[in-house]
C-alpha cells in the first residue's frame, strides 16, 4: 500500500490531531486567527480546522519531500493552499477537504 493510500485511510478514520501546529512557510499559510500577519503573494487559508489542515500539510511534505526543492516547495503548498480555499467556498466538510486535497495533488505530483 502507498503512503497515500495510508494517509486517505487514516484520514477517513479520523486518525488526525485537532491540536497541531499552524503552518506558515513557503508562500502558504493556514490558521484559525483572522488576524494573523502574512505577506503579499502568500496564499492564505483560514479555518476553525486549521490544525488538522496544517497536519495534512505536514503529512504530505513528509510523503514527497524527495520530490520537493527550494524552488517547486513554492509552487507545492500554495497549491495545497488553493485547494483548500477552493473545498472550503464550496462548504465541503474537513473530511471531504482534506481527501481532495490527496487526490488533487497526486494527480498532480504523482502517486507515493
Amino acid at each position: 500500500m502507498n503512503n497515500l493510500n495510508i494517509l486517505r485511510q487514516n484520514i477517513e478514520k479520523g486518525m488526525f490531531p485537532s491540536d497541531f501546529p499552524e503552518f506558515g512557510g513557503a508562500k502558504l499559510i493556514i490558521t484559525s486567527n483572522p488576524d494573523r500577519s502574512y505577506e503579499e503573494g502568500d496564499t492564505i487559508v483560514y479555518s476553525k480546522h486549521a490544525a488538522a489542515l496544517s497536519w495534512l500539510v505536514e503529512e504530505l511534505k513528509r510523503i514527497y519531500n524527495a520530490d520537493l526543492n527550494y524552488l517547486n516547495k513554492y509552487d507545492f503548498y500554495p497549491e495545497i493552499g488553493q485547494i483548500i480555499n477552493k473545498s472550503l467556498k464550496r462548504r465541503e466538510d474537513l473530511f471531504e477537504i482534506m481527501l481532495n486535497v490527496v487526490a488533487e495533488i497526486e494527480a498532480e505530483w504523482g502517486t507515493k
